[in-house]
Formats: C-alpha cells, sequence, structure tokens
C-alpha cells in the first residue's frame, strides 16, 4: 500500500519537525542512534545525527532553531543537508497537535504523513447500512476514533454490514450505487471468517456482481442448497453474530487506511479476510468482470457479436523449460497470475506442493471446481474434486504448470457469453461448418455397436451418437490459420458443461494456456501430437525402438534416472514419433510392490528432442505423485477389467532390438520468434493436408491466454476407430505391411 509520502515534505525553515511518531528513538553510542519500529529498524551514524535526535526529541524548535542551536558544532550546510536526507526518508515529519497520539503513528507507519491521513478521513462522509447485523454502532465508533468522518445522511462512501455476501439484498443495492455512482464498501463482521471490501467504485473496478460471480464458484456446497430444494431446519448463531471485536477492528482499520491513504490501499480490488481460528489475514484478489451482466459492456456478453479473426503477434526469444520455450520464467508466470487463486474469490481455490516419497518432488495440484452449476449431490462431489496437476523438472515449473492448466480449465467451461449462433448443418456454405465426426473420429462399427468411449475424470462418456445435419444446434466459430478464414464447430465440442441441447461434448484436447496467445497455440499443438503419436503406437501395439536416455545431459534426467534405479523401477524410453516428425516419446516403468507388478507411462512430444524427454520424464513423474496421493499406483488392468497387465505380455511396451535412438539434440525451434513458431506447427499440419483450427478461450476478467486447438483428423488416444491416420501411418512408416482391421486394434484403453 502507498499513501500521502512524508518525502514530499518542504523543509522549510519555520516548520517544527519531530520524528515519525511510529519510531521508538534510541541513542546507541556517543556516534550511533537507532529507530525502532515493529516493523522497522535504521541506525544513523556520525555526532551530527546523534545532536539532531537529542535536539529534536527536546521538542519546539523549528528548522531555523535547530540549525542556530547546532551550528556552533557543526556547519549549518551540512546541518541542513542531513535533516534533509531524515525528512526525505521519512524519519522526521512536521510536528502538529495531532502528530503524537496513536492513530498518527498507525499512519506514519505505514507511510502516511498524519496530517495527510487525518485531512483525506475527514474530507469524505461515511455512512454505515447494517442490513439486520449487528455490529454498526461498535464499527460507528472504531471509525471515529480513527478520525473518520461517520455520518447518517447525503454520505460520499457507504459501509454496508451484512451476514452473507451473498444476501439477495446486494442486488439491488449494487444495482442503486451503479446507476448513481456513488462508492461502497461491503463488510461481514460475523462467523468465524469476517470480511471486509472490497471498495466498490463505479466505473472504476468490480462490482458486487463481478464478486458474487466468481465467490460462487467457491461456495458450490451453499448455491447447490439454494437452488435445489433444501429446507433450512436451524441456522447457527456464528452465521448471525460477531465473535469478538477483531471483526469489528478488522474492518475498521481497513476502512479507514482506506480513506487514509485516498484510496491507495488493498482493499481497492481486495476481499480481506480474517481466520479467527489461527487469526490470520489475508488478502484476496477481486477482478473486475468486464462480461459482467451488471458493470460490464453488453457487447462482450452478447453471443452474437462478431468474431475477431486469430492474428499472431511476434515476442522475445523464448525461455528454455522443461515445458517448452516459454516467453517469460516460470517463476514470472507464477508471480503475474498467482492472484487468481484464493479459497473465496479465485479461479483456483488452492495451489500446493505435491509431497511424499516421490522420485523427485517437483509437481503440484491445483484445486479449483470444474463443473457447471451443481443441482444436485453427485454433480457438486464431481465439482468439488475439480484438480489440475502440474509438472516440470523443478518445483517452479511444476507450479507454473499446474496453475497454468487450472486457469485453462476455467476459461473452457461454457458461462453463456460465448459467441454462437443457433443453425442446421445444411445452413452453412459448402466447407464452412465442419461435421463432428471429422474431429471425433467414430468409426461406422462404433455407431452401430453404441459403445462409448473410455475417458479420464473431467470428461464425459456417452456413446456416439450420429450427427443429424437438419437439427439446429448451436455452433461457434473457430479461426482456420490454414486457410485464413473462420469455420463452425459445434459450440458443445468446444466448451465444458455447455448448457444447451448435447449430443457431442468437449474434451481437453488441444486446450492450452500461455504467457502470450502464440505461446498457448503452440502448447495446444503440441498436446495433439503427442496424442496422435501415441494412439497410433497403442493401438497398432507397434514395437519402437528405444532411446538412449544417456544421451540427454540434463540434470533432471540424470536424478530421475537414478531415484528410479534406487527405488527398483525399471525405465525404458521409446520413440513413437510419428510421420509428423516432431520428436516423439514414451517412458514406460515397471517395479514390483506387494507381489504385485505395477506399471506406469509418460508421454510428451516437442520439436526439440531435449524438451520432448523431459515433458516425457516430467509427465511419467507426475503419475506417480498422483499414485503417491492415492495412497498407491493404479494398477493397470487388461481388458477384461480383472487381469492385471503385463509388460511380459505386451512387446510393444518394451524396446524393440534396434540400437538404441540418439536424437539430433541441435534443434533451432527455441531461437524462432513465437509467431514463426505457430507458422511451423500450421505448416506440419498444411503437408499432412490438416487443416489447423483455434478457438480463443481467454476469459477478459482472468486476462491469462488461452486457446483450444482442433486439428481434424489426428487422433485422440480415445478408443475412436474411423479410418485415416490410425491404419495409415503404420503402413506409410514401414511399420507394418498392411493396415490392421478395426477388431484387430488394441483393446486396451492406454491409461485402463
Amino acid at each position: 500500500m502507498t499513501g500521502g509520502n512524508p518525502n514530499s515534505l518542504a523543509l522549510r525553515d519555520t516548520a517544527v519537525l519531530q520524528f515519525a511518531p511510529h519510531f521508538s528513538v534510541y541513542l546507541v553510542a556517543a556516534d550511533t542512534v537507532c529507530l525502532y519500529s515493529e516493523d522497522r529498524k535504521f541506525l544513523l551514524y556520525g555526532e551530527l545525527y546523534c545532536a539532531l535526535a537529542a535536539a529534536i526529541t527536546e521538542g519546539g524548535l523549528s528548522v531555523r532553531g535547530l540549525i542556530r542551536k547546532l551550528e556552533r558544532d557543526f556547519a549549518a550546510p551540512q546541518i541542513r543537508e542531513a535533516l534533509e536526507r531524515l525528512v526525505e526518508r521519512g524519519y522526521v515529519i512536521t510536528a502538529t497537535n495531532s502528530s503524537h497520539d496513536i492513530a498518527a503513528a498507525y499512519w506514519a507507519s505505514l507511510g502516511i504523513q498524519p496530517e495527510a491521513a487525518k485531512k483525506n478521513l475527514q474530507k469524505r462522509r461515511v455512512r454505515i447500512q447494517a442490513l439486520d447485523v449487528e455490529g454498526g454502532p461498535e464499527l460507528e465508533t472504531a471509525l471515529g476514533a480513527l478520525s473518520a468522518r461517520v455520518v447518517k445522511r447525503s454520505p460520499d462512501i457507504t459501509v454496508t454490514l451484512v451476514n452473507d455476501y451473498f444476501d439477495t439484498r446486494l442486488l439491488k443495492l449494487n444495482q442503486e450505487h451503479l446507476a448513481d455512482g456513488t462508492p461502497w464498501v461491503l463488510a461481514q463482521p460475523s462467523g468465524i471468517f469476517p470480511l471486509v471490501g472490497p471498495v466498490f467504485t463505479p466505473g472504476d473496478g468490480a462490482c458486487w456482481r463481478c464478486l458474487a460471480d466468481r465467490m460462487i464458484r467457491n461456495r458450490e456446497v451453499k448455491a447447490m442448497l439454494e437452488r435445489g430444494e433444501a429446507r433450512c431446519l436451524a441456522v447457527s448463531p456464528l452465521a448471525r453474530h460477531t465473535v469478538g471485536q477483531s471483526a469489528i477492528e478488522l474492518a475498521a482499520l481497513e476502512i479507514a487506511k482506506a480513506f487514509a491513504s485516498d484510496f491507495r490501499t488493498d482493499l481497492n480490488n481486495n476481499v480481506i479476510s480474517l481466520d479467527l481460528l489461527g487469526s490470520t489475514v489475508v488478502r484476496h484478489h477481486v477482478a473486475r468482470r468486464p462480461q459482467c451482466p451488471a458493470c460490464g459492456r453488453r457487447k462482450a456478453r452478447d453471443p452474437r457479436r462478431a468474431a475477431a479473426p486469430v492474428s499472431l503477434g511476434t515476442g522475445a526469444r523464448p525461455v528454455m523449460t522443461s515445458g517448452g520455450f516459454r516467453t517469460v520464467s516460470p517463476r514470472d508466470t507464477v508471480a503475474r497470475f498467482r492472484k487468481h487463486v484464493s479459497p473465496l474469490t479465485g479461479v483456483v481455490s488452492r495451489l500446493e506442493r505435491i509431497e511424499g516419497d516421490l522420485p523427485l518432488s517437483t509437481n503440484f495440484i491445483a484445486r479449483h471446481n470444474f463443473s457447471a452449476p451443481a443441482k444436485s449431490i453427485y454433480e457438486l462431489r464431481g465439482g468439488l474434486n475439480g484438480c489440475s496437476f502440474g509438472k516440470g523438472s523443478t518445483a517452479e515449473q511444476g507450479e507454473a504448470s499446474a496453475l497454468m492448466e487450472a486457469i485453462e480449465r476455467y476459461s473452457g467451461i461454457f458461462q453463456g457469453d460465448e459467441i454462437r449462433a443457433a443453425k442446421r448443418f445444411t445452413d452453412f456454405a459448402p466447407g464452412e461448418a465442419i461435421p463432428p465426426n471429422e474431429v471425433l473420429l467414430y468409426s461406422d462399427l462404433q455407431y452401430q455397436r453404441g459403445t462409448g468411449p473410455a475417458v479420464n475424470a473431467g470428461d464425459v462418456a456417452l456413446s456416439p451418437v450420429l450427427f443429424d445435419p437438419s437439427a439446429k444446434i448451436e455452433w461457434s466459430p473457430v479461426w482456420s490459420l490454414r486457410d485464413k478464414r473462420f469455420k463452425y464447430l459445434p459450440t458443445s465440442m468446444l466448451y465444458f458443461f455447455y448448457q444447451g441441447s448435447v449430443a457431442f461434448l468437449a474434451d481437453s484436447n488441444g486446450c492450452a494456456a500461455g504467457n502470450t496467445r502464440e505461446e498457448a497455440i503452440v502448447q495446444g499443438f503440441l498436446e495433439l501430437v503427442e496424442r496422435d503419436a501415441y494412439a497410433i503406437w497403442w493401438y497398432n501395439r507397434q514395437q519402437r525402438p528405444g532411446v538412449d536416455i544417456s544421451h540427454f545431459d540434463d540434470p533432471f534426467v540424470r536424478e530421475f534416472r537414478m531415484r528410479l534405479a534406487s527405488a527398483g523401477h525399471r525405465l525404458s524410453v521409446l520413440d513413437i514419433t510419428s510421420d509428423l516428425g516432431i520428436p516423439s516419446f514414451v517412458a514406460v516403468t515397471q517395479w514390483m510392490q506387494d507381489g504385485r507388478e505395477n506399471i506406469e507411462f509418460g508421454s510428451g512430444s516437442h520439436f526439440d528432442a531435449r524438451i520432448a524427454l523431459l515433458r516425457t520424464l516430467t509427465e511419467l513423474n507426475q503419475f506417480l505423485s498422483i499414485g503417491v496421493m492415492r495412497g498407491r499406483p493404479l494398477e493397470k488392468m487388461s481388458h477384461d477389467g480383472i487381469t492385471p497387465l503385463r509388460i511380459e505380455d505386451h512387446s510393444y511396451l518394451s524396446p524393440s532390438d534396434a540400437p538404441l535412438l540418439q536424437p539430433d539434440l541441435d534443434i533451432k525451434f527455441g531461437f524462432l520468434d513465437t509467431d514463426e513458431q505457430v507458422r511451423a506447427c500450421v505448416s506440419i499440419a498444411e503437408r499432412q493436408g490438416l487443416d489447423f483450427l483455434v478457438l480463443d478461450q481467454t476469459r477478459p476478467d482472468i486476462e491469462t491466454p488461452v486457446v483450444r486447438v482442433v486439428v481434424p483428423g489426428l487422433r485422440h488416444f480415445y478408443r475412436r476407430f474411423a479410418p485415416g491416420r490410425l491404419y495409415d501411418v503404420p503402413v506409410k512408416l514401414g511399420w507394418a505391411k498392411r493396415p490392421l482391421a478395426e477388431d484387430a486394434l488394441n483393446p486396451l484403453h492406454p491409461y485402463t
């Protein structure tokens, strides 16, 4: 927080000076003065400062008087220079009648001139409005003690006390304040987690609806109870009453700080909470939502607004990490976006390291609500279990990875303001809309059998549904970077938990967040490449050459191999690079535990083989850490769901007899500008006759670039067996003499 700065004080000859009231002044020795406060300590060296300290603390002398008193022993210019330095650093201020009390000491400790603080407090009339809640008189008294000007009518700002930040009356109050342009502050003194803030200033920052729309995702249990048929039988007294005076004092101090500093305070864009169980104060960022129905732009939430083409911008040379080339370091990424982590107002409720007996503890987990608004206990449990995992060769990279994946998932949830239009497929011009199965890639046999795919948590399993071109459904535009025009896909395939007629559901394939949109596009495409290569290898059960891991001179690789070996794990890395030519690897580790054979996989793709290997091994390390969280690894099963999977029964899980590969490590991809990296991705897809579609899913209240990349024809590792690359690539690359029949494909799901 910044306030009125004493550095701006002019050193007038007539000014009477005193030490800032938050300092106690000690003469340590003949040539040393110590200025001591609870949070800051300073030492002043020299006989001149000792003499000035004694003279100033005696009080009553002006600058001219101090110079006259000390100029017998020190030169006048030296005295003035020392005084100017004391004033400039805020150690000394102008003495006033009010600068000797406790409030003045408090303002000074915040870096605010006591007189400036008092002036700012007095120039604003504040009214306290209590909505059936206790604490109003106590708050008025506490604010008055801090020199706030409390009034009954015609306020400049209103403090509204509530028992619940979701009090239905706040919707109307918010509308009234937005209409008349008057600021207000919300405070909840009741409960064991009392709250205060933010300052709602119409036209500048968030409004109550912005806050409520964000908070509701972190209070999904309460929201579900209120949406459903739940009947309240009893209300806890904590929900209606304050516990002691701590909450009132917190509200008074934070509100007074906002006034005293002329609103240069954390209360502008934060809710401040007090944990009465642990006596901790936490700040929770409140983001303005440009798409807010109350204070936002109508155009920002109009589903019929014009879509913007995806243009590419250049950037600085990227930084190499184990996850790829990034425009800034992982530490800077976390510093930039960590404000979105909060159990109260964040899109991520918690971001924490995964601890335990791991090969390398570099993994993080981000907890968040990944669901539509729950209407049942079943839906509620699914959303509350939402989480994203982050991996990396360092803890900083793991933390950034988890945070960005969680933001990616939030940004991909359907919110109702997405660009879309209800049409029939037959209403589009030829080639303008893409039939769903060109992306989903179910086979005719799968449609006949009606068997749905096995999928991971967070994705929805449905039997494949035949597409009816004459049915009116909602479609959204995606930008073709190959053809430089918009094409259309069903909205339900592009956003999670779409609220409409659903036949084709979104999964996370190709979704990515980045520090820039270009960075996100590259990461989204590489995920598609990885899954495509994995599916071709897995379902064709092709035994692939091993990779010479010792060829990679990397500290994480060396340490990871050593830790696995010491724990009795066998490790091999397979080269599954497809016809796209982008290095793609699978790491397979096997070990015995409690008489059971355990197997875990990790995969990764990247233009740079070194990064591809790091992505592969860090994903393996991540999956091992998830197993630790569960208490033991999730045992892999054969297609009957009962028989454990054994490496010796599946040759494709082991390297072939070919010599170990030593991939080319002299790749210059990292030297390309960010737009050139994207064009390299588009070019690779185009050479295979594939389109390259991008949907910008960046949310204006998050400002983290998020995209969904769709390349129709690339395979998912889900069991989707339409003709195409799954059958053609092994023959094209000489892995097989002829394509397999559909019934001959691997009956196991890769993550069964």
